[in-house]
């Protein structure tokens, strides 16, 4: 059996509340562990805040969609920013200097690819799709 959530929010910081209000409610709903709902929130916060910061869609609709079965979770990003695989066409980050001497940014899609157990891009008309997979772990 599988629950779903989908959620509808607008391309702003202000709808960053709704996001955590719902995905809380429904990790609480599906049984999520600690761990698992830290790690999906992060994950969404980071991707969600990329699209507001650098998507070029202001105010737009973006839509992601859960997904939650007994041994993995699905999560499906889409907005209509410019055409952008941040699976590609993000640099690899710096992960072996000091904080102090790193540039600011550059992580986020470093934590998507640890964090999710698959995660895949594809341009869809004018909809970037990214799909991410977790594993549930009991």
């Amino acid at each position: 059996m599988s629950a779903e959530l989908s959620l509808r929010l607008s391309a702003t910081l202000d709808d960053i509340a709704q996001l955590h209000e719902e995905l809380e409610a429904f990790a609480a709903q599906e049984g999520w562990t600690t761990k698992l709902e830290f790690e999906v929130k992060l994950v969404v916060e980071e991707l969600f805040t990329n699209v507001v910061n650098y998507g070029g869609c202001p105010g737009e609709p973006v839509q992601i969609d859960f997904t939650s079965e007994a041994d993995r979770l699905t999560i499906e990003m889409s907005d209509s920013g410019r055409a952008f695989d941040p699976l590609v066409d993000t640099p690899e980050p710096d992960t072996t200097s000091s904080v102090e001497n790193r540039a600011i940014g550059g992580l986020g899609v470093h934590l998507v690819l640890t964090m999710m157990d698959k995660a895949s891009y594809r341009r869809d008309g004018d909809l970037n799709r990214l799909t991410l997979v977790k594993r549930r772990e009991e």
